[in-house]
């Protein structure tokens, strides 16, 4: 077999410039059929001819590369007819000038290998600007078994069967297919319009479409690639396949353009091998159209980008945008457990509405299913998605393996839910840290009680993750977009649960990490207010009887795990008038401290709760009262300490408040609140 090498190409070379610089044609070019005049050293024309038959073209080009043995074959413009071809150990190099076309000869309509249009077995071919037009004829335009394959500017287009029925012989649809080479590189392709011959059933030959099918080969390289339309049952732009015990294909793909339509069910797949995806983009087609009006997904539409299947292998995807709306998934890890999905600084959009459609396999069931941009299923292990852009579905990013990272991503207006993680299965080590969630539209995030759920995960690491309201001016205001969401940031929904959940914020009145009744530590301002909570309104008693003044809720669960800590601090005044003024403190429900005030005194007060949980529904608290003249320069007139136990619920709000009793409106007056948490810090001894 030959071979290109850097010795066999510079000798090639040196002959030719030496002993045939002036032979404008060799002898396997002298033959009937269009000429080109000079050629460049070393070039030979080809010998097929745009008048002669399938057949005659077919043993032409075989002859061709039997007699250049080695040397570039130039194939002139023109449409040529070409039966099946099929060259075995050869060096195949052929130029197709601009213009050339090759169209299938009709014996080539068949099922089967009689489909196949040009096989090439352990082979090391170079083709440049292959440009065929399958007019439905063909099942398969190029395969190389073995060998090595380099493709620059290809265009194909038409494969596949209108007409002929799905059934069990068929080898499916492929542009190109590659088993067993050594090296792949294909460098600028056009694809568009493969049809696969549908039998309703799915993961079988009859309707797989592959407008490139790679199979346990080694190095790939593809770069360039633009491919769209077409249908087909299993209908992928490009399908990579390692099936050996220990996957070795590996390489690149890069700046890939796929347009797909309702048919189309994944554009890249990948089973096996270690990639690397750079500058991709996926778009809906001008020929997509949704299943329905209730739906943005597709027909046929499954996974946008997926590793399918138990083979070892990682894909990771970079600096790309994938617009997913037409599918159930973005990007996915479906199977699991050897291979990984990582996916960085990459825009995955997609539709918020549920894919309600009817099921692409038999038998066929109504569904109704919510979107996701990233998935990792349970069986999954080290999928990661971080510093990526994430825009709509109704769940943004779903990781149900182990030890998944999800860090620095922008999450914009999901519809449900911004991230679930975990199942029912108990599962180790999350990463969730440095996510930024943007909420927009009215009613975003209101339907499950929470933002994003958490269940059955030990070692937990929750940190720096913000809930953001999109604002909007309204009457020189700034008004949210959306205050509607759930009351709940992140949740923890499952006992077992452990880790440590630290510096998340979200706006007033939503608890940032409800750690429930699990061993989740919260730390760092962690699991109370975006900020402080200050009440600044005065606030007085209202004639007789008791009245509330200052008030504050601690959201639930915020005191469930031990050491977890809050202080509160409420200061007023009290009138220059003879009346009796009494002044109450409570927790929760339990009253902690009863201190008559000082009458005929314009007097100031303050009140310190400190309120620190001693486990679930269990708590410790000490309260101060002081009361000094409002100037300022005296001694107190009233002091007090009062300290105890409370057995308050933790999993709903413990109100902390003060009331007042006294005669008239406003002897009592609450001025200022603030209740924040006590942080739970590190000591480092030396």
């Amino acid at each position: 077999m030959s071979t290109f090498t850097r010795r066999a190409l510079v000798t090639a070379a040196s002959a030719a410039t030496a002993g045939a610089a002036a032979t404008a044609l060799t002898p396997a070019t002298a033959a009937a059929g269009p000429k080109l005049g000079l050629l460049s050293a070393g070039e030979v024309e080809s010998t097929m001819d745009p008048a002669a038959t399938g057949p005659a073209n077919a043993a032409a080009f075989a002859a061709d590369v039997a007699a250049a043995d080695g040397r570039q074959i130039v194939v002139p413009p023109g449409t040529y007819t070409v039966g099946q071809v099929a060259i075995t150990g050869a060096t195949i190099d052929v130029r197709f000038m601009p213009g050339a076309l090759l169209v299938p000869d009709a014996s080539l309509h068949a099922v089967g290998p009689a489909g196949r249009w040009f096989q090439a077995t352990n082979c090391d071919t170079r083709l440049y600007g292959l440009v065929v037009d399958g007019q439905n004829i063909p099942e398969g335009a190029w395969r190389s078994d073995g060998g090595e394959l380099r493709m620059y500017d290809t265009r194909m287009a038409n494969l596949g069967f209108l007409d002929l029925p799905g059934n069990s012989t068929s080898l499916g649809t492929y542009g190109i297919t590659v088993k067993g080479v050594q090296e792949v590189i294909v460098d600028g392709y056009v694809g568009r319009d493969f049809v696969g011959r549908k039998d309703d059933v799915f993961a079988n030959q009859a309707g797989k479409v592959n407008h490139l099918f790679v199979f346990d080969c080694e190095r790939v390289t593809v770069r360039n690639v633009t491919a769209s339309g077409g249908e087909g049952e299993d209908n992928d732009f490009v399908h990579v396949l390692d099936q050996r015990a220990t996957p070795t294909m590996h390489g690149t793909f890069e700046s890939c353009h796929f347009l797909y339509n309702g048919q189309t069910r994944r554009c890249m797949k990948f089973q096996g091998g270690n990639w690397s995806l750079r500058d991709i983009h996926c778009y809906p087609g001008p020929d997509f159209v949704a299943a329905g009006p209730d739906t943005d997904v597709g027909e046929q539409n499954l996974n946008c980008v997926d590793f399918a299947g138990s083979l070892a292998g990682t894909v990771r995807l970079s600096g790309s945008f994938i617009d997913a709306t037409g599918y159930v998934v973005g990007v996915s890890h479906t199977v699991g457990p050897l291979g990984k999905v990582i996916v960085e600084n990459t825009t995955i959009v997609g539709g918020r509405r549920h894919a309600i459609r009817n099921n692409p396999e038999p038998p066929h069931a109504a569904q109704d299913i919510q979107t996701m941009g990233f998935f990792a299923a349970p069986s999954e292990n080290e999928s990661e998605i971080r510093d990526c852009v994430v825009k709509g579905f109704s769940r943004a990013i779903v990781v149900q393996g182990q030890r998944n990272r999800v860090v620095g991503n922008t999450i914009e207006d999901p519809a449900e839910l911004w991230f679930q993680g975990g199942s029912s299965l108990p599962r180790d080590f999350l990463e969730l840290s440095g996510n930024k969630v943007y909420t927009r539209t009215p009613g975003a995030m209101s339907v499950q009680p929470r933002c994003a759920r958490i269940d059955n995960f030990s070692n937990l690491e929750i940190d720096d993750n913000t809930l953001l309201r999109v604002m909007r001016i309204e009457n020189n205001v700034l008004v949210p977009e959306n205050t509607t969401h759930a009351a709940v940031f992140i949740d923890l929904l499952n006992v077992d649960a452990s880790g440590f959940a630290r510096n998340n914020r979200a706006p007033a009145g939503t608890t940032p990490v409800r750690t429930g009744g699990t061993n989740v530590a919260l730390y760092q301002n962690q699991g109370h207010q975006l900020r402080p909570l200050f009440t600044t309104a005065d606030v007085g008693n209202v004639i007789t009887g008791e009245d509330n003044l200052h008030t504050h809720a601690i959201p639930a669960f915020n005191l469930n795990t031990a050491g977890a800590a809050v202080r509160t601090t409420f200061t007023g005044a009290t009138t220059n008038n003879a009346n009796p003024k009494t002044l109450r403190v409570y927790v929760g429900t339990a009253l902690v401290m009863t201190k008559s005030l000082t009458p005929n005194q314009a007097g100031a007060w303050q009140v310190e709760i400190v309120l620190i949980a001693t486990g679930a529904g269990s708590q410790r608290y000490t309260v101060k009262l002081i009361e000094c003249p409002a100037a300022g320069s005296g001694a107190p007139t009233v002091a007090g300490v009062a300290a105890g136990s409370a057995i308050q619920p933790s999993n709903a709000q413990i109100i902390l408040k003060t009331t007042a009793e006294a005669v008239a409106t406003n002897d009592v007056i609450a001025q200022v609140g603030v209740s924040e948490s006590l942080e739970g810090r590190h000591f480092v001894f030396t």
